[in-house]
């Protein structure tokens, strides 16, 4: 609670109201209620009962034990002080007997309070008088709003979610296929131009063969004829070059004598 002078109330307000600004509401209804029962309350004030009333007034001005008994009086519920441990050191009782929950204060150093809450149970709304009033039926209901609220947000996220995750996978496809489609396409235009270049290829090396057969031609044919020599040759011993033939006799010319015969008589 803020230490402004208006702790003590600030405390009851958090746990009444659930609001520590309505402490402001608290201190006049209190102060109210101490005035309408002056004769029993002015018994445990030394000073001017009215004076101090009007100094209790004073939004800065500090609250005692006289105004925990009223206010625990006011909402019909106990009040209870803590101080370092876990029993009280002070109750201040209501009027009648019931099973509210008490308002819890602790204080420290002489001088300050702060409010000790039950997280387990609602205690807000307690002893206003409100009728048909359940304390925490307020609560639950902002918790199933919240709990439905972030139902929704919670399914809203996740149709977002799966719809992202759809979307991702269209794109992904697309590009998937874009990719399959590019890399077909560049290996098409690889084979057109492997097949364009082999024509060119047998082309030149032909021409290349015809070059070199002309060049051998024309080189054979700028060398002189080697003379040939009438020995056999070495790998034909049997092979002679043929003699030149005797001429075939001419019409006018006498036919040539026979060659004597060995066995004709006068013969050696």
């Amino acid at each position: 609670m803020k230490e402004d002078g208006a702790c003590l109330f600030r405390a009851v307000a958090d746990q009444v109201y659930g609001d520590q600004d309505m402490h402001e509401v608290v201190r006049k209804h209190c102060m109210d209620y101490l005035m309408k029962n002056a004769d029993y309350f002015s018994n445990y004030v030394t000073e001017d009962f009215t004076t101090y009333i009007n100094r209790k007034r004073k939004s800065t001005c500090h609250g005692n034990h006289i105004e925990m008994q009223a206010m625990a009086e006011m909402y019909n519920r106990p009040v209870e002080v803590y101080q370092y441990g876990t029993e009280p050191i002070n109750t201040f009782h209501g009027i009648q007997h019931n099973e509210d929950e008490p308002i819890r204060v602790s204080y420290h150093r002489n001088i300050h309070y702060n409010s000790v809450v039950n997280p387990n149970k609602a205690t807000i709304g307690v002893g206003l008088g409100l009728p048909s009033f359940k304390p925490g039926l307020a609560e639950q209901s902002l918790m199933k709003s919240a709990i439905k609220t972030s139902e929704e947000s919670w399914i809203e996220q996740q149709m977002l979610e799966d719809k992202k995750r759809a979307t991702d996978w269209e794109a992904t496809n697309e590009a998937i296929e874009e990719q399959v489609a590019r890399e077909s396409y560049l290996q098409w235009l690889r084979d057109q131009e492997k097949q364009a270049r082999q024509p060119r290829k047998a082309s030149a090396t032909c021409s290349s063969a015809t070059a070199a057969a002309a060049s051998g031609l024309e080189e054979w044919s700028g060398r002189s004829p080697r003379p040939r020599s009438a020995a056999p040759s070495p790998e034909h011993p049997g092979l002679h070059p043929e003699a030149p033939g005797p001429k075939p006799p001419s019409p006018g010319a006498p036919p040539a004598g026979k060659p004597p015969s060995p066995c004709a008589p006068g013969g050696s």
